[in-house]
């Protein structure tokens, strides 16, 4: 009798534990997709899509990437409770580590875009700017963003231009030049970066090269920084 009670208890605490498991997987999918990192399913399941969404979001974020849901992941997540996801592990098998809570206050607006986030941010972009991933690009935005010469656009628009602009350029490479300038903007929680770059560009056809100064205006988001204006300006070559 004593060995069929022990038995229940451990099936009740491990379906528990599937279910708190499913849950906090399920708070990941969300988060991630909020940051239009993860497309798929909200429906709790470890998928290698999952995974792949956490590497990217640990790479611009500085973290290890591992794709796995670790403190620093987590709490920058905003996950209280989370899993520890593998490539190697199966879906269902699962480890529940303790987060620390986040800091019960928010930095103020000069901590929270200093310098050192803003250079990130733009490296991380130029970064990006060089793959083949378009909503990996598209996510740098706010929408509406006042896009270039076209004014305010929204996502559909700016994803179907990054479309056009990695098709005709299959090759691209971009460089910073100096760290990035910041200016006041006046309005809480974003400021005016300015940056110079050197870029390459080819196709099957021709190459072009060149530099380009860009003007941005960027908003703090909790733990991301997007961008809200953005303009470029092409600099003669000397």
């Amino acid at each position: 009798m004593m060995r069929a009670i022990v038995c229940l208890c451990v099936a009740v605490l491990a379906a528990t534990s599937a279910v708190q498991a499913d849950e906090a997987t399920r708070h990941v999918q969300e988060e991630l997709r909020k940051r239009n990192l993860y497309f798929g399913d909200i429906d709790g399941e470890s998928t290698p899509e999952l995974i792949g969404a956490l590497k990217k979001y640990q790479k611009r974020k500085g973290f290890a990437v591992t794709g796995a849901v670790d403190g620093d992941t987590a709490a920058s997540l905003h996950v209280q409770s989370t899993v520890a996801f593998t490539e190697n592990s199966p879906p269902n098998e699962v480890d529940l580590p303790i987060v620390p809570e986040p800091p019960a206050e928010a930095p103020t607006t000069s901590q929270d875009i200093s310098p050192d986030r803003v250079n990130k941010f733009v490296e991380a972009y130029l970064r990006d700017a060089e793959t083949n991933d378009i909503y990996l690009q598209a996510w740098f935005y706010a929408f509406p963003v006042n896009y270039f010469q076209y004014g305010r656009r929204e996502q559909p628009f700016v994803i179907q231009d990054i479309r056009y602009h990695v098709n005709d350029w299959p090759e691209r490479k971009y460089k910073l030049i100096a760290p990035a300038i910041l200016m006041a903007s006046g309005h809480e929680r974003e400021t005016l970066v300015e940056f110079s770059i050197d870029y390459e560009r080819r196709n099957k056809k021709r190459t072009t090269s060149g530099k380009a100064k860009y003007f941005w205006t960027v908003r703090s988001e909790g733990d991301d920084l997007r961008i809200i204006s953005i303009r470029e300006q092409l600099l003669p070559n000397k």
